[in-house]
C-alpha cells in the first residue's frame, strides 16, 4: 500500500488529495521482469532516491542500489526537469528538485515531499534568478537551477537581507537609497509597508522578482540606479520598453489608452477609456502570469516587453470588464481574488500576518487578496469582516466571497472558490490552504 500524507489536525474532516504527478522515475519490469529490483527502485522512489532507475543492477547488487550516490544520470535528470511540480507533489522529481535548491544555498531534507519548506525555496530561488515568484517549478526555475550556479554580486556582499518587519541601521540605508531613487519614505529604520511598497516598486522598474525581500539583486538595483518612479530604463531591458512610462491602477491619459489597446491585441476585453481601474489590473495581472513574470498589477518594463511578445492572455484568466464574466462564469473581480490568494499557497500561518514576508492569519489573507484585487478593505478580524460586509444564503455566493465558520465568535473565515472550497490561512496546518469546507456551522459573506 502506498503510504498517504498524515490528515490535517483540524477537527472535521475533509476529502484528502494527493498529487503522484512528480512520481516520474521508472521503478522496474514488474512482476514479470527483475522483481527485487522493481521493489527496491520503487521504495528507493517513494522515499525519495531520485537515482533509482530500471537499469539498477539485479538482485544480488541491492546494496549497490542502496548505495547510489545522489547524482543522476543526464537522461534521468531530462525526465525531471520535463515535470512542472507544485505545492503537494510528491516523488523522485521532487527529490531532484530537492537536491538542486541544496545545491543552490537551501537547507532542505530530500524526502520527495513538495511541502511548505521547499515551496519557500524555490520562491527565494525564483527571486534570486528574477523570474516570476509563483512558486511553481516550470522551465524557467527548472533552468535557474540547473545552469551554472550563480554566485552573489559582490557589491551586495556586505549587505544583509531585509524584509517586511526587519529594524536598524540597515533599514535606514535602505530608505534613504529608495528616497534617492525616486520614493517618498519615512527614514526611520523600520521595514513597514511603505517601505515594502517602495521596495516592489523598485524591483518591478528593475525587472526582478517582487517579493519585497531586499536580496543582493535588490541592493545591486538601488546601486545600479534604476527609478522607483518610473521613468529610468533597466539598461538590461529590451529597448522597446525605454520610452514607455510605468503604470499603476488609478492612472490615467494616452499611455493608459496604449496598454488598454495592447491588452486587447493580447487576448483582453476591456474598456479603452484611458483610465487604468479594475478591469485594467485584472488584464496586467492576467498577462504577468502567462508571461510568468511577477505578478504585481504594475506595468513595467518587463510587462511593456511580454505585451510586445506573443504571450496570449487565455479566455478564463481574467483580463474582462468588471460587467463581462469570463468563460467559467466567475467575475473578475471574484477571479482577481482568488488568483491573488492562490499565488500564497504554502505560505506560513502567522498571527496577525498580512503580507508574504510576515505570513498571514485567516482575515490576513482575506485583507491581503482583496486588496491586490482592487478592493480596498481596511484591515480587521474575521468578526469585523463578517459584520462589515453582507451575510448572504448559499444560494447567492460567488467564487470570491467569503466563508466565515461562527464558532468561537466568528473566529475563522476563508475565500471562496466555488464548488465548495475555499483558501484559508489555516491554524492547524500553519499554512495557506486551498481545501474542501468542512461541516461546522458558517456563513457567506459578500463585499460586491
Amino acid at each position: 500500500m502506498f503510504p498517504t500524507a498524515p490528515r490535517g489536525t483540524h477537527r472535521a474532516s475533509g476529502r484528502a488529495v494527493i498529487d503522484y504527478r512528480g512520481l516520474t522515475a521508472p521503478v522496474g519490469r514488474g512482476v514479470g521482469g527483475a522483481a527485487m529490483v522493481g521493489a527496491v527502485s520503487a521504495a528507493a522512489v517513494l522515499t525519495g532516491g531520485a537515482a533509482a532507475t530500471a537499469q539498477a543492477p539485479v538482485a544480488s547488487s541491492v546494496g549497490t542500489v542502496r548505495g547510489i550516490a545522489p547524482s543522476v544520470a543526464p537522461a534521468t535528470q531530462s525526465q525531471f526537469t520535463s515535470v512542472t511540480l507544485r505545492l503537494g507533489a510528491r516523488g523522485a522529481a521532487v527529490s531532484h528538485l530537492q537536491q538542486q535548491l541544496n545545491a543552490h544555498g537551501a537547507s532542505l531534507t530530500v524526502d520527495g515531499v513538495f511541502g511548505s519548506a521547499t515551496l519557500r525555496a524555490v520562491r527565494s530561488q525564483q527571486s534570486g534568478a528574477g523570474i516570476g515568484v509563483d512558486g511553481v517549478v516550470g522551465p524557467k526555475t527548472w533552468g535557474s537551477l540547473t545552469g551554472a550556479i550563480a554566485t552573489k554580486p559582490a557589491a551586495s556582499s556586505s549587505q544583509p537581507t531585509l524584509r517586511f518587519g526587519s529594524r536598524g541601521s540597515a533599514v535606514t540605508t535602505l530608505q534613504k537609497q529608495l528616497n534617492a531613487s525616486g520614493a517618498s519614505i519615512s527614514v526611520d529604520g523600520v521595514f513597514g509597508r511603505g517601505t515594502a511598497s517602495a521596495v516592489r516598486a523598485l524591483q518591478s522598474a528593475a525587472g526582478i522578482g517582487v517579493d519585497a525581500v531586499v536580496g543582493p539583486k535588490t541592493w545591486a538595483a538601488l546601486s545600479g540606479g534604476v527609478a522607483v518612479g518610473g521613468g529610468t530604463s533597466v539598461p538590461s531591458a529590451p529597448s522597446a520598453s525605454v520610452t514607455q512610462p510605468k503604470l499603476r491602477h488609478g492612472d490615467r491619459g494616452a499611455a493608459v489608452t496604449t496598454l488598454q489597446k495592447s491588452l486587447n491585441a493580447s487576448g483582453a476585453s476591456i474598456s479603452v477609456d484611458g483610465v487604468f481601474g479594475r478591469g485594467t489590473a485584472s488584464a496586467v495581472r492576467a498577462l504577468q502570469s502567462a508571461a510568468g513574470i511577477g505578478v504585481d498589477g504594475i506595468v513595467g518594463p518587463r510587462t511593456w516587453n511580454a505585451l510586445g511578445s506573443d504571450v496570449r492572455i487565455s479566455a478564463d484568466a481574467g483580463g474582462r470588464d468588471e460587467d463581462r464574466k469570463p468563460v467559467s462564469g466567475v467575475s473578475v473581480r471574484g477571479q482577481a481574488i482568488i488568483d491573488a490568494a492562490r499565488s500564497q499557497l504554502g505560505a506560513r500561518y502567522h498571527w496577525g500576518g498580512e503580507s508574504p514576508s510576515t505570513g498571514y492569519d485567516c482575515s490576513g489573507l482575506v485583507h491581503y487578496a482583496y486588496n491586490q484585487a482592487g478592493v480596498n478593505l481596511s484591515r480587521k478580524t474575521a468578526k469585523g469582516y463578517v459584520f462589515g460586509g453582507r451575510i448572504i444564503s448559499r444560494s447567492e455566493a460567488k467564487p470570491g466571497d467569503l466563508v466565515a465558520y461562527t464558532g468561537n465568535d466568528y473566529g475563522h473565515m476563508g475565500i471562496y472558490v466555488g464548488n465548495g472550497r475555499i483558501i484559508d490561512a489555516s491554524g492547524s496546518r500553519q499554512q495557506v490552504v486551498e481545501r474542501s469546507m468542512w461541516n461546522a456551522p458558517h456563513v457567506f459573506v459578500t463585499y460586491r
